[in-house]
């Protein structure tokens, strides 16, 4: 008896792991190895909508100031739409360098669940046959320099931005994260345009541009090019009423393969701050008919203000 169950443990590790590593169903649905060479991970369409949410996000629109305390961000965020279900982890610091003059940020998905229709995983050459699973992201970083201030100066306000990402998000294999280089260079501009004791509401905009590596693999919806490169922009309005804050924005950008490189949003945001928590909540429409819509709960720790 102790023997056959030995053996039919055997049979079922064994059994599994054939399951794991058989991919004929892929290769005789994407013609492998004859359409694009024997690495199947270069099959993925590195483009933002053959892949997952975060893969290749689109730059938040900031207010061209430089936000002097030293905060975490602990964030929940669910996409959905485009047949692909996703829930998140947002992780991000704050780091002032130098007052109203300078920061560093750092950014991370510590961990991603998702979830695809059948059409989904075809369309994108997942492969992973369930289609479901998790995985750890990209941990992305940036600076940011002021370059003008309204309040001592003619000029709006103006910022710098250069941020890039590193190459820890996994799966590229089932289209979920990249694992090659990405970077954005952007200028935003801002102007209150309504100043009370009170309240304000203050006018953005940013203006950038966008570059990520690509897979040259000439298959349907693919590249041709080793890399991809993008203009971004964006308009929006912030609001501020005491303790309450509230932020809208359509921001986006357009790539030139013109292989879904083109996601843009509209993204609205509250936030609510005591001493030194805040609450907010964001809700992004996605304004592409393959893009997705993103419901965010999370909070800021505010640790420390940066002095002179």
């Amino acid at each position: 008896m102790k023997r056959l169950l030995i053996a039919l443990l055997l049979l079922s590790i064994s059994a599994l792991s054939q399951a794991q590593t058989d991919f004929s169903w892929w290769d005789a649905l994407h013609n492998y190895p004859d359409a694009a060479g024997s690495d199947r991970d270069r099959y993925t369409v590195i483009s933002p909508g053959y892949m997952g949410p975060n893969a290749l996000r689109i730059p938040v629109l900031r207010n061209g100031k430089i936000d002097n305390w030293l905060w975490s961000e602990n964030t929940i965020e669910y996409h959905y739409g485009n047949g692909d279900q996703t829930v998140n982890i947002w992780n991000e610091f704050n780091i002032p360098l130098a007052k109203d003059k300078a920061l560093l940020y750092v950014q991370s998905v510590p961990w991603e669940y998702f979830r695809v229709t059948e059409d989904i995983r075809n369309e994108r050459r997942m492969q992973n046959f369930d289609g479901e699973g998790w995985t750890t992201g990209d941990t992305a970083f940036g600076v940011i320099l002021r370059l003008a201030n309204e309040d001592k100066s003619k000029w709006p306000n103006i910022a710098f931005r250069a941020h890039s990402k590193t190459t820890t998000g996994g799966r590229i294999s089932d289209a979920r994260f990249t694992d090659a280089s990405m970077f954005f260079w952007e200028s935003t501009f801002s102007k209150t345009i309504i100043q009370t004791e009170e309240s304000s509401l203050l006018i953005k905009g940013m203006i950038g541009f966008y570059t990520w590596q690509t897979n040259k693999n000439f298959l349907p919806n693919g590249s041709n090019f080793y890399q991809n490169d993008a203009g971004t922009y964006g308009i929006g309005l912030e609001y501020q009423r005491g303790k309450l804050w509230i932020g809208s924005d359509i921001s986006g950008y357009h790539g030139y393969i013109q292989n879904r490189d083109t996601p843009s949003a509209w993204r609205t945001q509250v936030s609510y701050r005591l001493e030194h928590i805040a609450f907010f909540s964001n809700f992004n429409v996605g304004l592409n008919s393959w893009g997705w819509n993103t419901v965010t709960f999370g909070y800021r720790h505010f640790w420390k203000e940066k002095m002179e």
